[in-house]
This record gives C-alpha cells, sequence and structure tokens, in this order.
C-alpha cells in the first residue's frame, strides 16, 4: 500500500502544478491544464500504482471535476480509431478460443520437422516465423499472437531437456530472443499486425496529415521488412546460439498435440474462411470503398452472428477492455492537447535549443529517430509512447528539410522495432521476457545489436525501394 502512495505522487503532484503555475507564454490556460491531466495519465501507466484502466479512470474522474470541458475528456472513446483496435483485438480471440492458432503452428511443424532442415534448431527458428507471420495479419495483437506461438515452441524446448532453470542456452534461449524479433518484424508488416500500429497511423495522420492506409503501409514495409524478418532467425542464430544443433526426431511431439486437439471443428473452419476474407478485406478494401474500420467490424459481426463467439467470449478478452479504456482516455486528452496547439508550442521551445532547420534532410531524419529510440526508455506503454513522443518528433520535422512521407514510414516501423531495445518495448516484450530464458543483459545487448542491423537495412534498402516505388 506504501509503495502504491508513493507512486501516486506524481500522478497527483503534474495536474496540481499545472493548476497553481500560470500557463507559459503562447499556451491557452486550458491547454495547459490537459497537458497536467497528461502528464498525470502518463506517469500512471509508467509507475502503475493501479492497472492501466483503473489509473486512467481516476485521472479522468478527478480531471472532469476541474477542466472547463469535461466531455472532451470521453470523447477518446467515440473515436473511430479506438474501436477499431477494440474490435480487432476482440475478433482475434476466437484464434485461442478455438485453437486454430495452435493447428496452424503444429501443421507447419509436421510438414518441416520431417525435413533435414527442420529438424534443426535454425529450422525450428523458421518454422516459428512462420506460425507468427501467419497469424500477424489479422492477429491485431502481438502480445496475443506471441502468447500463441511461442508457448509451442517453449513445449518443443523443454522436450528436449531445454528449461529457463536449466540449460537455457541449449535451445530455450535462442527461441525466446527470436520469438521477440519475430513478433516486433511481423508486426511492422502490416497495420493490423499489433495494437500500437494504429495508435502510430492516427497520430501521423492527425499530426503531419499523412495517411498510411492498410495498403500502403504493407507495401511500404513489404521489401525492407520481409528482408529483415527472414534473416531473423539466422541473425539471433549466429549472435545468441542455441547449444543444440540438431534436434533429432520431433514428429512424436507434433503428432501426439496433433492427436489431442482431434479433427478440425466447425468454428475453427469457419474462422479460417473469415480470416481469409478479413485478410483480402483489409488488402483491397482501399481499392473499393471498404474502410479497414469496416473490415474489422464485419470481421467481429461475423463471428458473433456465426456462433463462433458470444458475448461471455468477449467480454473474458479482459486485454482488449483494458487497452480500450485505457487508450480511449489517452485519445482524449492528447487530442484535446494536440488541438490546443500544445505540440506547435512545445516544438518550438526545442527548436530554441535544436535548429534542424539548415541541417540535411537525411542528417535530420537519422537524428529525429535516434531521438525516439533514446525516448523509449522511459515508457513501459508503447502506445503512450507514440502518443506523447510521435506529435513533438512531427511537429519539429516540420520546419526542416526531412521528406516527411519518409519519416513517418521510419516512424511507423519502428514503432515496432524499437521495443527491441528493453524487456518492456511492449506487452509482448514483458510477456516473452516473462519466460525467463535469457538474462537481462544479454536481452538489452543483443537487441540493441539486431535494432541498429534493422536500421541500416531500412536506410540502405527501405528508402531507395520507396522512392523506386513512388512511395515518398
Amino acid at each position: 500500500m506504501k509503495n502504491r502512495l508513493v507512486k501516486m505522487i506524481p500522478v497527483i503532484l503534474f495536474p496540481l502544478l499545472t493548476w497553481l503555475i500560470s500557463a507559459p507564454a503562447g499556451l491557452e490556460t486550458e491547454t495547459w491544464h490537459m497537458f497536467g491531466l497528461c502528464l498525470s495519465l502518463l506517469c500512471g501507466l509508467i509507475l502503475k500504482p493501479f492497472s492501466e484502466p483503473v489509473i486512467s479512470l481516476i485521472v479522468l474522474g478527478l480531471g472532469a471535476c476541474f477542466v472547463e470541458k469535461p466531455a472532451v475528456l470521453y470523447s477518446g472513446y467515440a473515436a473511430q480509431g479506438v474501436w477499431f483496435l477494440l474490435a480487432v483485438l476482440l475478433a482475434c480471440g476466437a484464434f485461442k478460443k478455438t485453437g486454430l492458432g495452435k493447428r496452424l503452428a503444429y501443421i507447419l511443424l509436421s510438414k518441416f520437422g520431417g525435413t533435414k532442415f527442420g529438424r534443426s534448431s535454425l529450422g525450428l527458428g523458421y518454422v516459428m516465423m512462420l506460425c507468427d507471420l501467419i497469424l500477424s495479419p489479422a492477429t491485431g495483437s502481438n502480445t496475443s499472437r506471441s502468447a500463441i506461438v511461442f508457448p509451442i515452441f517453449r513445449g518443443v524446448s523443454e522436450s528436449l531437456g531445454s528449461y529457463p532453470d536449466k540449460d537455457p542456452q541449449k535451445l530455450g534461449g535462442y527461441l525466446e530472443l527470436l520469438e521477440h524479433v519475430v513478433a516486433m518484424s511481423t508486426a511492422v508488416l502490416f497495420l493490423t499486425g499489433m495494437a500500437s500500429n494504429a495508435v502510430i497511423a492516427s497520430t501521423i495522420k492527425d499530426i503531419a496529415g499523412v495517411e498510411l492506409t492498410w495498403m500502403l503501409w504493407f507495401k511500404a514495409a513489404l521489401v525492407p521488412g520481409l528482408i529483415v524478418l527472414f534473416l531473423c532467425p539466422l541473425v539471433v542464430y549466429k549472435l545468441y546460439p542455441p547449444q543444440m544443433k540438431d534436434l533429432g526426431d520431433i514428429k512424436p511431439f507434433v503428432v501426439s498435440k496433433m492427436q489431442e486437439m482431434g479433427a478440425m471443428k466447425k468454428d475453427e473452419k469457419i474462422l479460417l474462411a473469415l480470416f481469409i476474407m478479413a485478410i483480402l478485406g483489409w488488402m483491397l478494401g482501399g481499392k473499393i470503398g471498404i474502410s479497414m474500420y469496416v473490415v474489422a467490424f464485419a470481421f467481429l459481426a461475423l463471428e458473433l452472428l456465426l456462433g463462433v463467439m458470444d458475448w461471455n467470449d468477449l467480454m473474458a478478452e479482459k486485454g482488449a477492455w483494458n487497452m480500450y479504456i485505457w487508450y480511449g482516455a489517452f485519445f482524449s486528452i492528447s487530442g484535446a492537447i494536440n488541438e490546443g496547439g500544445f505540440y506547435s508550442w512545445l516544438s518550438g521551445q526545442i527548436q530554441n535549443y535544436l535548429d534542424l532547420s539548415a541541417v540535411n534532410g537525411m542528417a535530420v531524419l537519422v537524428i529525429l529517430l535516434l531521438i525516439s529510440f533514446v525516448t523509449k526508455y522511459f515508457f513501459v506503454s508503447n502506445a503512450a509512447y507514440i502518443a506523447s513522443i510521435y506529435p513533438v518528433i512531427l511537429t519539429l520535422a516540420a520546419s526542416t528539410n526531412v521528406n516527411i512521407m519518409a519519416l513517418s514510414l521510419m516512424l511507423a516501423f519502428f514503432g515496432g522495432y524499437g521495443a527491441l531495445l528493453c524487456n518492456y518495448g511492449n506487452g509482448a516484450s514483458i510477456y516473452i521476457f516473462g519466460n525467463g530464458y535469457v538474462s537481462q543483459k544479454d536481452w538489452y545487448l543483443k537487441g540493441t545489436i539486431l535494432l541498429a542491423m534493422i536500421f541500416a537495412v531500412f536506410l540502405i534498402i527501405g528508402l531507395p525501394y520507396w522512392k523506386i516505388m513512388g512511395i515518398c
């Protein structure tokens, strides 16, 4: 209880200070007060005196007593982007409920496990990568996706004698570190590949006026993203090599698991069909006037209509509802301070100390991305990091020679890759690291090396590719 009260001090202090201290020149009083609430909510999400949704409701409830227009604090709950994310997370809960995600993984294991390559630890890494890749277009949370994929391969690891507390580097350490890289890499490929991608897209559109549609996102990520993805198993294999190279015959393990699951059930078949339709809708919808939001809502509606999910299943998806509560609150407050001109004012203050207006556009791109990497360490919530830091970076960029589209795409993709820096980069990072195979020192060191490699791929290959494709 005492620890909780200590953590509440900055949550209470920041809004109190903005009420006691007059607004700086160039800012309206109401925007200044909203900024105090934004800091309060941000501290609450980072320090977690209570869970994310609880601290969000506390900040909103107390803030409503003092701001001029309390309705602004709840406007985010009606935002299309917030509902889109909720719909995708709820719909993708069906993969876990029906067991379709596990079945796809076991099918891949059975196909590759009989080959010489499939019996190697490197081959197993590629099979795990393919499982994650297949699920990624319609699994809107890479945390949920990792929770489907990694337990299967942890089971393989344990069946071969590699446990977190016994011979972790025999196999499990390689697979754990690889799943972290893969989870971020598949998240980057699709707008719907990670929960906070929707936050990135809406933030970039609001601040920079660049609309990243599902197809544009995929087109831009395709070449550099796939290069990174298919290099991941090999690079991690070299950086953090497993002691066991040849796995032997894992077919008995896979066969026993598939026998436990039995024949493909009706709900799995329906979900598979809906899954394919959703992917096609997100890929082609823009060309026929159907937005990604409509596809997500239809995906969920059809699951309910056809009995794949019911209301109790939706209510059981606590992660989705938790996200809706805290993200809706953050969306409301960050939107209010943006409309009040806060980010323009802040970028102006920063420019007094960091003038990039005469700097080469490519250098500006690198500098701004490095700033985004450094600030990543201060955030536990990836969405909170994006909603707080990206507006400042994009507003700073507006007065420079940087290509805004190129910067927007880099920020979009490194919103995922940036999570490689630490063990709390996003929800998937926390979940995967929590399996305990890799030490924190190795996690940070290897993650930083991998991020540097990925950054080089996007600078050397991504930028020219986007220019050739006419994207920027």
